[in-house]
């Protein structure tokens, strides 16, 4: 039975695939053979490739499941298997979260895992650091206080992260769009009534919960640097393009929202209204 019969599509689509297999698509539908050949591995080599993304996710889920293994088995180890599972967590919404609302968009690339060098040695770091000090000195890096707190923080960014983008739906994206889309629109209800940044600012208390949780005061002192400098730089250029997008509409929501990332607010106060 063929795919046009039953509505179903064929799993190799010529627009799917790199350009120069669809120049060799094209070859081959003048020559007559009027379909696109079956190319070996494309859907696990290509950045869009469906089977990249199962492969990935179905690996993520399995090293979530570490994480309450490494529970049971060390359970001295109880604030890094806690991480674990979170930031597995964390990745698998990103594209979840994107799939579902920015699907134009969607691509490996929104698992965050290649997010940028500088991000995965500060993940390698924080490993090293927490597993270091667990050696060295056992005793300080027991689940207590410290821990439940960082703990709590990490799920409430996590949480208020996956919140914002959802709430944001078609107008959230990973990269900053310099143009306005047609669709745009300027989300001031839910969460957005009160914080008007919230992925930022859950990425943010995310990002520093996670070395409390670890209880890696070095990590601590430089993710939370690293995290604002970040920030420092992206939300004022991002709040300069809302506020050419949506004119006196986005002044007037800056002055009765708040962004809730520690001296951001003065920094995007620094530029011209």
């Amino acid at each position: 039975m063929s795919s046009a019969s039953t509505g179903l599509q064929e799993p190799l689509l010529s627009e799917q695939l790199p350009d120069i297999l669809k120049n060799r698509a094209a070859a081959s539908a003048r020559a007559g053979q009027g379909r696109t050949p079956p190319v070996a591995w494309v859907e696990f080599t290509d950045n869009n490739g469906r089977g990249r993304a199962a492969l990935t996710a179905f690996l993520l889920g399995i090293a979530f499941c570490a994480g309450p293994l490494l529970l049971m088995l060390l359970p001295s180890a109880a604030p890094f298997a806690i991480y674990w599972s979170l930031l597995v967590l964390f990745h698998l919404l990103e594209y979840l979260l994107t799939a579902a609302f920015r699907p134009d968009t969607l691509s490996f690339d929104n698992f965050l895992l290649n997010h940028s060098v500088l991000y995965q040695l500060m993940v390698a770091v924080a490993f090293a650091e927490y597993w270091l000090e667990w050696w060295l000195f056992g005793g300080m890096k027991q689940w207590g206080p410290l821990a439940t707190l960082g703990a709590l923080l990490s799920v409430m960014g996590l949480a208020t992260r996956t919140v914002g983008m959802a709430t944001a739906s078609t107008n959230f994206s990973h990269q900053i769009e310099d143009n306005k889309r047609q669709e745009h629109t300027l989300v001031t209800h839910g969460i957005y009534s009160v914080l008007r940044h919230p992925a930022y600012f859950g990425f943010f208390w995310w990002s520093v919960g996670t070395q409390v949780l670890l209880l890696n005061p070095l990590c601590f002192v430089a993710y939370t640097a690293a995290s604002w400098h970040f920030f420092y730089e992206r939300i004022p250029h991002e709040e300069e393009l809302l506020l050419k997008f949506f004119g006196a509409n986005y002044l007037a929501y800056r002055k009765q929202s708040y962004i809730g990332i520690p001296l951001i607010e003065w920094a995007c106060s620094t530029f011209p209204p």
